[in-house]
Order: structure tokens, then C-alpha cells, then sequence
């Protein structure tokens, strides 16, 4: 973690940063920075406006875009239907886009036991109203964003005591989000590795900015520190990231600036 806090956004940064006029790869976490953040995920819906900007990222030639969720790989495709870019789907366990079809060797390891697990999460707590469980490939997440406050606490409890209670809970990580928990299996994989593989993947050089919101980004934060721009939406102290907007609702501002920027180096080339 480095030990400034992050300084805001400007376009500048980016204009300044990226001197050499490099290839854009443009990395985004999905919910809470593409789209808001919803008590049911479900809708969640990626705006014309948003999704136009990305596509003008994509056909400006040497540009490039992935988006990285902990979303399945099957429900962000479905999200962010646009062809020729890269979808990483389970925090980067499963990585579709141009000539790559990736899945993590283990990720299949603890399925069996999330999918118990999470049965007997359900059964435990089917009667509180406002929580969803989401079922994904290999994991599943508890929102609890919609419930009463005075049950949130035994909704946890709960999640945390039935894993507690498994004789393979070895195999299984918690993660933290805003109002969410997800049992994912354990590996040693994140959006950072996932983010770096995509890079590997372009075989060429570029200039990496990563934009996210969550616990989760932290990792492609760090991984990104030396050789990225990196952007968190919602300002925080305790963060890897080096520049910060906001909210969710500059995201349009930012996909705006990164095309004006791939315009300006075109003309440049092209002088």
C-alpha cells in the first residue's frame, strides 16, 4: 500500500502520463464503475452512452478494453456484449477474448462444497426478507444490501459459522464487498494476475488504466502500481490506487478524456 492517499482525477494525468503515445488498454471492474451498484444485480443494465464510448475505445485500432467482475464469465458477456474485447469473469478465474479461452486450473477444485454450502446458507436464511444469493459458475455471493439493518448482522453470523463448521473450508476464501460476501475457492488468483495475463495476451506495449470501486480491485491496483494508471471511483485512504473520481456517475467523463487522448495521439501519428 503506498502511503499517500490518492489525488483526484484530471484528464491532464492521463496527457501527461501517457507521453509516448502507447496503445491504450482500458480496464474496468463492472458494478459500482460501469454501472451502479444495484441491491439486485440483476438489474443491472450498462447505458447506451457508456457503452458507446467503450466501442470508440475499440475501433480506434491499437486501443483495446477488457472488463474484469466478479460476475460469471457467462453474465458479463451477456452485460457487455461487444465484440473484441477481453471478459474476465469470477475475478479472473475464466478470461474469454481475442485468442484467449482461459480457466483457472483449480478453479473447479471446491465447487462441490460452495454449491453444499451454499444450500444450507439458503435454508438458514430463506426467511429474511431483502437478501439475494446470487449462484455463479464457481462460487456464489450473499447481498444483503436490501435487508433491514437489525438483520444484517445475523445474516453474517450465519454465513460465516456454516463455513466455519466445514471440514474443507481450506479450499474456500471469503471475499468482502459493499453489502456482499462471496465464497470463492481458495487460489492463488485475483484481477491482478488476470489483469497482467491479459497484458501478457497483447504481446505488445501499452499503457494499462485500471478503474474499479471494490476490495476486489485492490489487487490489479497493486499489480498495476508501476507500470499503469490507476483509478478508484469513491475517494479512500486506504487504497493502492493512485488517483481517485468521485463516484460512479464520472465514469462517462473519464471514457470521454481516454477517447479525446486516443484521438489526439492518431492526429499525431498521422501528421
Amino acid at each position: 500500500m503506498k502511503e499517500m492517499p490518492p489525488e483526484y482525477f484530471f484528464a491532464k494525468n492521463l496527457l501527461e502520463i501517457n507521453g509516448d503515445n502507447r496503445a491504450i488498454l482500458l480496464m474496468c471492474d463492472f458494478d459500482g464503475t460501469l454501472v451502479p451498484i444495484q441491491g439486485d444485480p440483476g438489474k443491472c443494465i450498462l447505458l447506451p452512452e457508456i457503452r458507446n464510448q467503450l466501442a470508440m475505445i475499440v475501433h480506434a485500432g491499437d486501443s483495446h478494453v477488457a472488463i474484469l467482475s466478479g460476475r460469471s464469465l457467462a453474465d458479463i458477456l451477456k452485460r457487455v456484449p461487444m465484440k473484441g474485447i477481453y471478459h474476465a469473469g469470477s475475478h479472473g478465474l475464466e478470461i474469454a477474448g481475442p485468442n484467449i479461452q482461459y480457466v483457472h486450473p483449480k478453479a473447479l477444485v471446491a465447487k462441490t462444497i460452495i454449491d453444499r454450502i451454499r444450500r444450507k446458507v439458503e435454508k438458514e436464511i430463506v426467511h429474511i426478507e431483502g437478501i439475494l444469493i446470487e449462484k455463479k459458475k464457481f462460487s456464489f455471493t450473499l447481498h444483503y444490501r436490501m435487508a433491514d439493518k437489525t438483520d444484517r448482522a445475523f445474516v453474517r453470523k450465519t454465513f460465516c459459522k456454516i463455513i466455519s463448521e466445514n471440514s474443507k473450508k481450506q479450499n474456500m476464501a471469503i471475499l468482502k464487498g459493499k453489502k456482499v460476501l462471496e465464497l470463492v475457492p481458495n487460489v492463488s488468483w485475483d484481477k491482478g494476475k488476470a489483469a497482467l495475463m491479459i497484458i501478457k495476451q497483447l504481446g505488445e506495449t501499452c499503457l494499462p488504466i485500471y478503474i474499479g470501486d471494490d476490495v476486489t480491485d485492490e489487487t490489479a491496483f497493486k499489480a498495476l502500481s508501476e507500470s499503469g494508471v490507476t483509478i478508484r471511483v469513491g475517494f479512500s485512504k486506504k487504497t493502492a490506487a493512485q488517483y481517485y473520481i468521485r463516484d460512479q456517475r464520472e465514469i462517462l467523463r473519464i471514457l470521454q478524456y481516454i477517447n479525446e487522448m486516443v484521438k489526439c495521439r492518431d492526429a499525431k501519428r498521422s501528421a
